[in-house]
């Protein structure tokens, strides 16, 4: 059965207020971004054992480091190469953490995925030869904005690459931005591949995409977490609700998780997978 968790910096950058908000609502686990004003690439080792008190203190486990590796142009070589440098740190820090994976983007979108499928895997060579040497496996979110933003082109990009080290990112709210049904289409296309999971939820308004509640948009999370559930799935969905009314992070996250939790009630399984206190 998977586990729930939340980024820290969709309720505040202020980590242990995060930590008190992400163990009322009942997750499991904590994905960790930006806190205290850096991403994590960037904490000194003193800093990552404070990480890892804070986490203990509050009862929760660590499911991901999120760096923004590859979110650059596919042909500015001097700033792959500052983001080879930055990942050989994050899969530093994952392995202190007892981490077995960390998260990869595909380069800012500047054109379809056909047109750059060749370039794309020459430009990750460095990345996966980085990560079969750590033993670290590189999980390539679905992102909008980048070369690979749905399940499909997702799947297409993994399998021709060819690395048991790299696997997928799922994250659902991303495809339907890049005008993909995530459940089940995209959802089909990745299975299988999925060793980590992000959640967030959309919808479409007035010609406009905006960010919802999850459980508010016209993503089927009823029938995707079904889905996780009768595969196997026993990783963790990470909330990632990028839907903050007037500016309010933390009330998005709040508004958000409620939504997952009358989902999974919905399933017979928020006891089983949720630490519910109330």
């Amino acid at each position: 059965m998977f586990k729930v968790g939340v980024i820290s910096d969709e309720v505040s950058q202020d980590f242990e207020h995060a930590l008190r908000v992400i163990s009322e609502l009942g997750a499991t686990h904590v994905e960790i971004r930006d806190l205290w004003g850096k991403n994590v690439y960037q904490l000194s080792d003193s800093e990552l054992n404070e990480v890892k008190n804070l986490v203990n203190k509050y009862g929760l486990k660590v499911s991901n480091l999120d760096s923004f590796i590859f979110k650059t142009y596919i042909n500015d070589e001097r700033s792959i190469r500052q983001h080879i440098d930055i990942l050989k740190r994050v899969i530093e820090l994952s392995k202190k953490l007892d981490l077995g994976y960390t998260r990869i983007f595909t380069f800012w979108w500047q054109g379809e995925l056909s047109q750059y499928l060749t370039k794309l895997i020459e430009r990750f060579q460095p990345a996966v030869e980085l990560a079969e040497r750590e033993g670290v496996y590189l999980v390539v979110e679905n992102e909008y904005s980048c070369i690979v933003g749905t399940g499909r082109e997702a799947r297409e990009f993994v399998d021709r690459l060819g690395s048991r080290y790299v696997r997928v990112l799922w994250d659902p709210g991303n495809a339907f931005f890049a005008r993909e049904t995530p459940y089940p289409g995209g959802y089909s296309m990745v299975k299988g591949l999925v060793m980590h999971i992000h959640i967030k939820d959309a919808a479409v308004e007035n010609g406009h995409y905006s960010w919802k509640p999850v459980g508010k948009g016209m993503i089927d999370y009823l029938g995707q977490f079904k889905a996780l559930i009768d595969d196997g799935y026993d990783g963790v969905v990470s909330l990632e609700t990028h839907y903050a009314p007037n500016g309010d992070k933390e009330r998005g996250t709040r508004e958000s998780f409620n939504g997952i939790i009358e989902t999974l009630r919905r399933l017979n399984v928020a006891d089983r997978v949720l630490n519910l206190k109330r």
